[in-house]
C-alpha cells in the first residue's frame, strides 16, 4: 500500500531538479569526446535529457537504510545521486560505466535489488564470496 508520505517524496521538485543536475554533471564528456567528437558530445547531452546515461538501481527497503546503501557504495568509488523511496523500494542513479559495479558490490554485501539485473551474472559471481569485496582505497595487512 502507498503511503501519504511516499506520494508527498515522489513529488518533490527540489530532488527531481538535483537529480537532473546531477546527470548532466556526472555524464562522461570526455568520454564521449574521444569517442565521437561532437557527434559524441550531442549523443550524451541527448542521454542526459533521457536519463538514458544514468541507471537506477532499485533495492529493497526491507533491513536497508538509504544512508547505509550510499556509504557503502561510495567506500568503492560508485557516486549516487537521484534517491528516493516509493512503496517497499528504494532508488538511486549511478553513472552508466559504473551500474554493474555497483549492482556486484550490493550483491556482494547482502542487499537484495528488485528489479532486473543490469548484469545478470552478478549474483552468480557475488554468490561465490562470502561479504562485501575489499575497497581499492583500503590497505591490505599482511
Amino acid at each position: 500500500m502507498i503511503s501519504l508520505y511516499d506520494v508527498v517524496l515522489g513529488f518533490d521538485p527540489i530532488d527531481r531538479v538535483e537529480g537532473a543536475i546531477s546527470t548532466f554533471l556526472n555524464a562522461d564528456w570526455a568520454g564521449a569526446w574521444r569517442k565521437a567528437g561532437p557527434l559524441g558530445l550531442l549523443t550524451e547531452f541527448v542521454s542526459c535529457l533521457t536519463s538514458h546515461n544514468a541507471p537506477t538501481i532499485y533495492v529493497s527497503r526491507a533491513n536497508t537504510r538509504g544512508v547505509d546503501v550510499e556509504r557503502l557504495l561510495n567506500r568503492y568509488g560508485v557516486k549516487v545521486w537521484d534517491r528516493g523511496a516509493w512503496e517497499n523500494e528504494l532508488y538511486f542513479c549511478v553513472k552508466r560505466r559504473q551500474v554493474k559495479w555497483a549492482e556486484y558490490v550490493l550483491k556482494r554485501a547482502g542487499i537484495v535489488t528488485t528489479r532486473a539485473d543490469h548484469e545478470p551474472r552478478n549474483a552468480a559471481w557475488a554468490a561465490k564470496h562470502a561479504g562485501a569485496p575489499i575497497p581499492h582505497n583500503t590497505r591490505r595487512t599482511r
